[in-house]
């Protein structure tokens, strides 16, 4: 009697289990798809591309400008560092020009905020999203980096107001906090 109670209850739990576990893996997928789609900047001034990553609980941001078939170069250098929480990369070589990585864990990210950018002459109205670090969030000491700041360019607050709900959602997943 026992087994014909343990086995369904042992299967719903594992169906419960994994279904929660690929739910934020989904919404990673989705929330990194909207932001990248957020961030093209609709009227470069040089083309570059910019590019988040969620993935393994942080938030990578990378920003890379391709070599043009006019600038070869044999030149191939990589430097980085990654210290508390937060990294940076930089790079070039003979495709890539210049590509900076800047990445911090969640556990890191003290506040996410976002501030209208008024337009300019060479760039549109917009909004900038914030991550920053949480030692600078609360005036301590500085290791690595302070901030990563993505640009998102709509005019909607409404969608940008929904990508900080859903950012501190999972910032709370990854760091355990509920809420």
């Amino acid at each position: 009697m026992l087994k014909t109670l343990v086995a369904p209850l042992a299967f719903t739990l594992l169906t419960f289990g994994s279904a929660h576990a690929q739910a934020p893996a989904a919404e990673l997928q989705a929330l990194t798809k909207q932001l990248n789609r957020l961030m093209v900047d609709p009227k470069p001034e040089e083309p570059a591309e910019v590019l988040v990553s969620l993935a393994n609980c942080g938030v990578r941001q990378t920003v890379r400008k391709y070599r043009t078939p006019n600038n070869p170069s044999s030149l191939n250098i990589s430097v980085g560092n990654s210290k508390n929480g937060s990294s940076w990369d930089a790079k070039t070589d003979a495709k890539v020009e210049f590509e900076l990585s800047l990445g911090l864990d969640w556990s890191e990210i003290g506040a996410v905020s976002y501030t209208l950018m008024k337009a300019e002459a060479k760039d549109p109205a917009h909004y900038e999203l914030k991550l920053l670090r949480r030692p600078a969030a609360q005036g301590g000491s500085k290791s690595g980096i302070d901030a990563i700041t993505l640009p998102l360019y709509t005019t909607s607050e409404a969608e940008v107001s929904d990508v900080v709900r859903r950012l501190r959602s999972v910032q709370r997943h990854c760091t355990g906090q509920k809420g």
